[in-house]
Formats: C-alpha cells, structure tokens, sequence
C-alpha cells in the first residue's frame, strides 16, 4: 500500500496530497554490540541506498543490508552519540524516504539521544568532491549539481530557482524524468524559472539536503535568489496536474516561509493554510494540526496529519494504542467512503488485532465494511475518478483499480478470508494484465511490480524488470534493481551475473556493488572469490575517499568474517 514516501516514496506528490508512510515502521533493538534493524510488513530497507551509523566525523556501513533487516556496528559508539541512516521503501516502491535517529547507549541500553547534537559526518577532505561542477543542462533543461552558481544564474537573471532533490534508484524520481519533465504542460510551466537538479546520494550536496529537510524524495522547492524557500511539491505527479500547481503558486504572493509565519500568527487564515500545505509536504504533521486545528475545518490534511501525530506517539508507547485507534475511528467516521478511510481501515485492523492471528467479530465487521467500500469505488467509474483525486496517500493514476484490488487482498487477509483473499488476487492478476505499460515510462513499471506481487506473478515482474535491463544494457540501475528483485526472493545465484555486471560498470557507485557482490559471493559459498572482491574494492582509488569510509569498513569486517 502506498503510504508518504517517501517516498519517500522520497516522490513528487504536491503538498497537499501527500504523507510520509514508513514512520514508526522500523524497530531498532541493541544486541550485544549491534544494533539491528527491523521492519513491518508492508515495506521494507532500501539496500540500494547508503545506511550506515555515524558518529562524528566517521561513518560505519551497515554490515547487513536485507530487505527486512539492516544490522549496524555500534561498538565504537560506547557512551556516545551517534546518528543511524537508512531508507525505508513502502513494497510497491513507489515511496524510499530518508531516516535518521539519533542514539547513545546508556548501561548497555539503546537510549534516543534527545536534545544531543546531531552527529555528522564532516567534509570529506578530497577537495574535488566538493567542488561543484560547471553549469550544464540535461535534456529537460534542468542543470545538475550545482546549487551555488544555479542561485547565482538565479540572482543575476531575476528568476526564481526549481530544485529538484532525487536519486537515480528512487522509481518516483524516475517517473518525473520519463513523464513529467519532457511534457509540454510542464515545459511551459516552468519556462521562467532557473531548474536545478541535484542528486542527495553525492557527498557534496548531503548538507543541501539537509539544510532543506528533505525527508522524502523527489522533493520540488521552489526557492528564490537568496534560497530561501516559497513552496514545495512531494512525489510524483503528472505534467499537467504540476503545471497547475505551479500556475497557483505563480499567482501567488510568493510569499516565504518566515512571512507566511508572520501572518499566520497574527490570524490570517490563508496563510494558516498554506503553512499547512507546506508543513504537510516535509511531513511535519505536528505543525499541519498546528496550524489547521484552530481553523475548525475539518480536512483529509488533518485527518492524515492527526493520525500520523498519534502514530508516533504509540510507536514510541504502547500504552497509547487506544488513542491511537480512537484517532482512526473517528476521522474514518467523517470521511467513511474515501480512498484514505479504505487505506486506514487495514491499519486499523492490524492495531486491533495486535499479535493474535484470530479475526475477531470487530475486525471482521471493520473490514467487511472496507470491502463494501472498495466495492462501491470499483463499479462506480465516476466516484472512485473523484475519490482519488483528493486523496492524500499519493499519486495513482492509471493503477486505481490495482490499489483498491490489492487493497481487498490485504482485507481478506486480515479477516483471515483466505478463500476469497485468492479470489481478489486472481482479479488483480486480471487487472495487472491489463497494464499499458512502456519500456519508454520505466517508473510505472517500478509501481506495477508490487501489485505484480500481489497478484503471484512474480515471473511476470521479473520479466519486465529484464526488458529494462535490456533496454537500458548500460544502466547499473536497473542491473542493481534485479539484484534487489532476487535478494529479496533470496535468489542469490540468480543476482549473482547482475551483481557482477554492476561492479564491472563505470559508476560512482563501484565501491558499494563490489560490496554487494562479495556479500552474495559469501552466501553462496565462494569465499576465495569473496576475497578476491574485497581486496580488489580495498585497493580502489574510491576506497581512500572519506564518504567511502563506511562502505569500506563494511568490506573489512567482510573480509573479517571470511
């Protein structure tokens, strides 16, 4: 089910249809000298995505990266603080948001380190990864890389600034570049500002992130000369509905976060609203109830941003599961036929359910409900075109009917209906089959696959994850997205000439894929040929780099463990 994603989803879904789906989804628990990572169904870690615990000015790879389970060293951390990074993806992909927790470990205890200073990792000391590249444009005339002489080009030609903050892994960043940022209505939209687009995987441009909160990815900012941000977008979305968000925001005051505040909290209920949107899309649902509470309005932003408050809560207390349920029952009680009632209604089921398998007569009696209402949106072309149009678990254009399907699926499974939960995925492999899909538009085959999952056609998905390969032969993308496909159906002698092709691949990410190619050579028994990966990394130019350093300390405790 799609969540944030955040992605993380980190995606391009605009401020006011989007929530951050994979918070309180992981559970870190202190084992001996590790920390190891662990996370509910329904998503899982992004292994193609740094993680590493840092602690100063160094940084410690994760030493096992599993789609459910990432394993960390914190045996340097001893009483120190320290900060643990990964990326969390929902199970369709369609959101990888960014985490980072900040602990110390009190009297052998995992302890959050609240009010510390948030560790990190210092500049590397190899100048030429700091410097920016020149100004140069790709094919959607975005230029890459280069925030400083971007705002620069900004100041001097009156204009302001379109960032764009993704990754080449993340399948929503995907989508914006094969079906957004080519398209007319987008082209347009967007012919008077300076577009930039800057990759949050390089060393270099963590601290821009950062200094911007981005927290899900693709994040759009739109900024002005001084970098001081006017409005930004999560998630994916298609040209023509982007061009008219960005059209709202040209007729717009273009007003900054710091006035909007200003007149916020002298009582203007407009600028209320829009700070909601805003906080909303850097899923800050605090300052969104914040915001939208004293208005009296009732509002999907709210409900989702209550919901996700209460989340948090009983995530970090168990005892607060009552209000966190009485939170969905009553926001499910005033929008009852909406596509986020039909998404909260699952979680509501697995709160009530807890650790016992049994379907009690309340849980079926919740989930009864929900399938009348997936019911209803699935034989009513025109409810379900407007339910999903204002719903805010993101973007779903073209896979309505997939989701609700898939939905249904996980319904029945919560019911303990196994029968008719079989019957459901044997109508989304129907509906599944009838996907347009295009090699030219890879991001919607990234989406599909999950429900390609849910359907038990897992073959099917691995053949399309193929034909992008193939049409891509020079990608270590999408050679990397089939590692990931077989690792996580632990087909490790199947990912193993995928692995090989990436690490033999010109990339900036080489270090990392030779990592990932000693860890299947490992499991699969061939240690001799494990080492002779790990001295071969070991020996690489890249290796010497200090935003290196934790994917080679994870390569010498490989080594270690030989």
């Amino acid at each position: 089910m799609k969540t944030l994603i955040l992605a993380l989803s980190l995606l391009v879904v605009s401020a006011s249809s989007f929530a951050r789906l994979s918070d309180g989804k992981v559970h870190l628990k202190l084992k001996g000298s590790q920390i190891v990572a662990s996370v509910d169904s329904g998503f899982h870690f992004n292994k193609d995505a740094p993680a590493a615990l840092v602690m100063g000015e160094e940084s410690i790879d994760a030493v096992k990266k599993e789609p459910k389970e990432f394993i960390f060293d914190a045996a340097k951390a001893k009483a120190k603080p320290f900060a643990v990074n990964y990326y969390v993806c929902d199970d369709k992909n369609t959101v990888c948001e960014a985490h980072e927790e900040k602990f110390q470990i009190t009297k052998g205890k995992l302890v959050a380190a609240s009010g510390a200073a948030a560790p990190a990792v210092t500049k590397t000391a190899n100048a030429a990864a700091t410097i920016e590249a020149p100004l140069k444009k790709n094919k959607h005339g975005f230029y890459e890389d280069s925030f400083n002489a971007a705002l620069k080009l900004a100041a001097n030609e009156k204009k302001l600034l379109l960032v764009d903050f993704k990754a080449p892994w993340c399948p929503s960043c995907i989508r914006l570049e094969s079906e957004a940022f080519g398209e007319p209505e987008f082209v347009k939209a967007t012919e008077k500002f300076i577009k930039l687009s800057l990759n949050v995987d390089k060393p270099a441009l963590k601290d821009i992130a950062k200094k911007y909160d981005i927290k899900g990815i693709p994040t759009m900012i739109v900024m002005n000369a001084k970098g001081e941000e006017l409005t930004r977008i999560l998630d994916f979305k298609p040209a023509p509905v982007l061009a008219k968000e960005i059209a709202v925001f040209q007729a717009s005051s273009k007003a900054t976060l710091a006035e909007l505040r200003k007149k916020a909290e002298a009582g203007d209920l407009e600028a209320r609203k829009l700070l909601a949107d805003q906080a909303y899309a850097a899923l800050k649902y605090e300052d969104v109830v914040k915001w939208l509470t004293p208005t009296g309005e009732p509002s999907l932003l709210l409900a989702n941003s209550e919901i996700k408050v209460a989340e948090r809560a009983y995530d970090k207390d168990k005892k607060k599961a009552a209000e966190y349920q009485k939170m969905f029952e009553k926001w499910i009680a005033v929008f009852p036929h909406s596509v986020d009632a039909i998404e909260w209604r699952p979680e509501l089921l697995k709160l009530i359910k807890g650790e016992s398998k049994e379907a009690s007569v309340g849980v079926k009696k919740i989930g009864a409900e929900n399938i009348a209402e997936i019911q209803n949106l699935l034989a009513n072309d025109k409810a379900r075109a407007e339910a999903f149009a204002v719903n805010k678990f993101g973007e779903m254009t073209g896979f309505e009917k997939a989701e609700l399907l898939s939905l249904q699926v996980q319904t029945y499974k919560l019911m303990n209906e196994t029968k008719k939960s079989e019957e459901a995925a044997a109508v989304l492999a129907k509906e599944v089959a009838t996907f347009n899909l295009s090699l030219d538009r890879p991001g919607q085959i990234f989406v599909a696959v999950p429900y390609f999952k849910t359907a038990n056609m897992k073959k099917e998905a691995q053949e399309w994850l193929e034909k992008l390969l193939k049409a891509h032969p020079d990608s270590d993308v999408y050679l990397m997205k089939l590692v990931g496909f077989h690792l996580r159906e632990k087909q490790f002698a199947q990912a193993l000439p995928y692995a090989e092709k990436a690490a033999a691949a010109k990339s900036d990410n080489a270090l990392y894929y030779h990592s990932v190619l000693a860890d299947i050579l490992k499991e699969l028994k061939q240690k001799e040929k494990a080492m002779d990966v790990i001295n071969k990394a070991l020996a690489m130019p890249e290796a010497k780099l200090e935003s290196n350093k934790s994917t080679v300390t994870g390569l010498q405790d490989l080594k270690k463990s030989l």
